[in-house]
Parts: C-alpha cells; sequence; structure tokens
C-alpha cells in the first residue's frame, strides 16, 4: 500500500464514489469499508485478489458498482451469499450497509478465504460468515433454500450455476448478478428465473446489475 492511503485518504474514496452510485454512507460505515480498502491493498501484494491497482479505480468499480445494489432493492432481513467473494465483493460494501443482515461469503480458496475472515475480524462484523464451500455443495447444504439474496460478480453463470443459485433460495428469494450487458442479455434467456431488466451501473461503460426471483 502507499504510504499516502491512509484510512482518511481511502474513507475519502470511498465516499465519493458511492455518492455517484446514489449511496450515502455513515461514518462507521465509512470506517468499516476503509478497514476493507486496506487490508485489500496490503493482502493484494501477496496474492491476487483485484487486478485494478489504482486506488480510486477500486473505490469506483469495486466498492461502489458493489453498493449500487443496495440502491436497487430492499435490504434482506436475513442472511445472503456471495458466490465467489474473493476480495469480497460485493458481500461485504453490501454488509456494511445493510446491518441487519447476515452476509455468508463463498470462497473455495484458501488463501482468499482467511482474507476475508481477517476482514471479518478486523471490522467487527459478528453476523459476517466465510465458508470455504464449493457453491454445487452450498446448495446441498446447510445452506440450501435458506437465503433471502444471493449475489454474483463478474462472471456470467452456466444454467448449472443458476440452478444450484435458486437451489439456495427461499420461495422468494432473489437473485443479483453483477455482469456485462453482453453476458446478462444471454443469462436472462434462462427459465429457471424471472427475470426484470438489466440496470445499468452509474458510470460504467458496459456493466450491469441482472436481477431476478426464482420460477419454482
Amino acid at each position: 500500500m502507499e504510504a499516502g492511503n491512509s484510512t482518511e485518504q481511502l474513507s475519502e474514496l470511498i465516499q465519493a464514489a458511492a455518492g455517484e452510485v446514489g449511496v450515502s454512507l455513515t461514518t462507521a460505515q465509512l470506517s468499516a469499508l476503509a478497514t476493507h480498502f486496506r487490508l485489500l491493498l496490503q493482502w493484494n501484494q501477496k496474492i491476487n485478489l483485484t487486478a485494478i491497482r489504482d486506488p480510486r479505480q477500486i473505490a469506483t468499480r469495486h466498492f461502489a458498482e458493489s453498493l449500487f445494489l443496495a440502491t436497487l432493492i430492499s435490504p434482506p432481513g436475513g442472511s445472503f451469499v456471495d458466490v465467489g467473494s474473493g476480495g469480497g465483493f460485493p458481500g461485504f460494501p453490501l454488509q456494511a450497509v445493510w446491518p441487519e443482515a447476515s452476509a455468508v461469503l463463498l470462497e473455495p480458496n484458501q488463501k482468499k478465504a482467511a482474507f476475508l475472515k481477517e476482514v471479518v475480524r478486523q471490522c467487527v462484523w459478528r453476523a459476517a460468515r466465510v465458508r470455504t464451500d464449493r457453491l454445487e455443495d452450498a446448495a446441498r447444504g446447510e445452506l440450501a433454500g435458506r437465503a433471502q439474496l444471493v449475489t454474483m460478480r463478474a462472471v456470467a453463470p452456466t444454467e448449472a450455476v443458476l440452478r444450484d443459485i435458486a437451489a439456495l433460495l427461499e420461495a422468494d428469494g432473489i437473485v443479483a448478478l453483477y455482469l456485462g450487458a453482453a453476458d446478462a442479455a444471454a443469462v436472462a434467456r434462462s427459465p429457471l428465473f424471472q427475470w426484470r431488466g438489466a440496470q445499468p451501473i452509474p458510470h460504467s461503460d458496459s456493466r450491469v446489475i441482472l436481477i431476478g426471483t426464482p420460477i419454482r
């Protein structure tokens, strides 16, 4: 991490980027996300958590885009599952703005899971859990049918993945997929979900959030 990236400066970057997508953050939320940001920059020197190195771009591409979902849906009152959480996006920013929810971050990579657990520890997010389950195992285990929301970012899911996501959700749960517009158009042809129109992410060239509810 560069010497100039103090916690205060990282907070300012997050606050400005969040404002660009219509999200206002409290002092406590900013503090937690700045801690996440600081740890991300530190750990990214050792393991590949993000290919983006510039803190301003990280604030925009990762933190703000994650937070944009909070302007589209109501906060889940129970648990939500972030599939393939990696560097903690969108799971951690959403946990910060939805304190009543319980984030379950699925990350089978042990090194990335260790990073996520350290963020949870330092941010004191007692409701958040990190699990190293693969999606297909989680969909058939104790998490099945319990999530009010499932999020997944940057990967266009196959029909098999969509089926596993549906298995995680409660009957009236929703999935939110962060995708490129072309991938979203292809995924929206799946008959497993009733899809809403893809929502363009502000200040993004082609990235959208595709939201759907499972068809039982």
